[in-house]
């Protein structure tokens, strides 16, 4: 049977399909036997203003890598690459946050974007043909909720493992994408949310292959998603479906953005066995997720 895509299901039939095709997706492969780090994220100096938890929380980790560590395990600055990459707006979150280790960023997605940064290099062709386009110097490959749009997920990662071991310089990989949970929270969103029996199938698939580091980064826990469920999807889906209007507020913003920063704080240290998110984390041999990684919080 074709995988249905949740952000475009269709009929009814289909949708009520979708909620079965991603939970007997969630409970494929074996037990869960890939490495996991646990963080404690840096939530400081970021622009919190009308975002979901868990974007906030991945935003909190990507806020918390150690970019000058990376550099010197890189012996380069950072050349990033972004897989989905929208509007490009982490491109300058990422020139922000990298400082003066940042060196250059390029976006791939199946359209142009028209607020994507001039500054910033832009591909517009499909993940499936990602191999064709990572350069020489790229270092740095990155996504952000995008490998649950991708039909063929773990085909795109082994082209860009493979792609980057060609180069024969070391490198960083980290796939930001949505837990079992969020099923609950985005409804019909993609073709997938990962759960930890399939993130057990890519990691042993990828080691199988190549000779690599790989782990799995819980981000956000609990709160996060009864925050997000209360304040977001509910209202969103209640005007959406029951009352028909795109106006009507159950909360005024600023409510909602407390409530989510109140709750945030309880998750920064994440729950490995609740995660609103994941973050897939790939490295070349000679760099060591949890000592090389993240900072020092």
């Amino acid at each position: 049977m074709k995988k249905i895509n949740g952000d475009n299901p269709g009929t009814i039939i289909n949708r009520f399909l979708y909620f079965y095709q991603c939970l007997s997706d969630q409970r494929k492969g074996v037990n869960y036997t890939c490495d996991i780090f646990k963080p404690t994220l840096s939530m400081s100096n970021l622009n919190t203003f009308s975002k979901t938890p868990s974007r906030l929380l991945c935003d909190a980790f990507w806020n918390s890598i150690n970019y000058e560590n990376l550099k010197l395990k890189l012996n380069s600055n950072l050349n990033f690459f972004d897989i989905g990459c929208g509007s490009g707006s982490y491109g300058k979150f990422l020139k922000k946050i990298a400082g003066e280790y940042f060196s250059s960023y390029t976006g791939l997605d199946i359209y142009k974007n028209h607020n994507f940064p001039s500054e910033f290099n832009h591909i517009n062709s499909s993940a499936d043909n990602v191999n064709k386009y990572i350069g020489i110097n790229t270092n740095f490959v990155i996504s952000q909720s995008a490998l649950e749009h991708i039909e063929k997920d773990i085909f795109v990662l082994e082209e860009i493992t493979n792609k980057l071991i060609e180069n024969k310089k070391p490198f960083v990989q980290i796939h930001m994408v949505p837990a079992s949970m969020c099923l609950w929270l985005y409804l019909w969103h993609g073709y997938r949310q990962y759960s930890k029996k399939n993130l057990s199938n890519i990691s042993n698939q990828l080691k199988n292959k190549f000779n690599i580091n790989l782990s799995i980064v819980p981000i956000g826990g609990g709160n996060s998603f009864w925050t997000h469920l209360r304040y977001i999807t509910i209202p969103v889906y209640f005007k959406k479906f029951i009352l028909n209007d795109k106006q009507f507020k159950w909360y005024n913003q600023k409510i909602v953005e407390e409530k989510i920063i109140e709750n945030l704080k309880k998750d920064i240290n994440c729950d490995k066995d609740k995660p609103v998110f994941w973050s897939i984390v790939i490295t070349s041999k000679n760099i060591n997720i949890g000592k090389d990684l993240l900072k020092k919080i």
